[in-house]
């Protein structure tokens, strides 16, 4: 068991250096739900597949459950509550990925540290499922910590219960995106494989809803 944890810690290497992704190899369907600002369902690029919404999941012009991660089921990198109502104000990206599956955000995160938003008007959150991992929080914790402080536009959270999984139907199996408008309406909702043409098509969304031309 301790092998398997030392094991793990070196897999959460690159949170503490460079974060930097190597390749890895996820199916290729994508279930995507149409967006206020996108592209139309039936013009979206190649493997995108348009998706009704499941059963309580956050649909677009929906607004979230509101929820609070703190002590046991979470909170920030820095051990603070995270709450969702605190997303109000401004246009929000929300990431959510398990542990394991982190690096599938890396290539969305660089275009994302390329912004010159200023935080007022867009926020940035990258939430962690950490229930599955064997690594104590803290030090999960502490490896989010160096990276935030090498780049303060985007907030690390830690889900350790699967909160959002619950609240807001996420998924363990490919990274979770949101896109929220200053009054919390769901502007976007997607789970898949992060293609430079998904890339693309988010990058417009945000800029859309940052910029007010809906």
């Amino acid at each position: 068991m301790r092998k398997l944890a030392i094991l793990q810690v070196i897999a959460l290497a690159p949170f503490c250096v460079s974060f930097e992704a190597l390749a890895e190899v996820t199916p290729t369907g994508v279930q995507v739900e149409n967006t206020a600002y996108g592209t139309p369902a039936n013009d979206m690029p190649p493997g995108v597949l348009a998706q009704e919404t499941a059963s309580g999941a956050p649909a677009e012009d929906a607004t979230l459950t509101p929820v609070v991660l703190e002590g046991e089921t979470g909170g920030t990198a820095t051990g603070e509550e995270w709450k969702s109502l605190d997303l109000l104000g401004r246009t929000h990206l929300i990431m959510y990925v398990d542990t394991g599956k982190r690096q599938q955000a890396m290539p969305l995160i660089d275009r994302i540290d390329a912004l010159t938003y200023s935080p007022d008007k867009l926020g940035v959150s990258f939430v962690i499922n950490t229930s599955a991992t064997s690594i104590p929080s803290f030090m999960i914790r502490m490896m989010v910590k160096q990276r935030e402080k090498a780049n303060s536009r985007i907030r690390y959270v830690l889900d350790k219960k699967e909160v959002l999984i619950k609240e807001w139907d996420f998924t363990n199996e490919y990274l979770n995106i949101l896109v929220l408008d200053p009054s919390g309406r769901v502007l976007h909702r997607y789970a898949g494989e992060i293609t430079e043409e998904y890339i693309d098509e988010v990058m417009r969304i945000i800029d859309r809803a940052v910029e007010n031309k809906g």
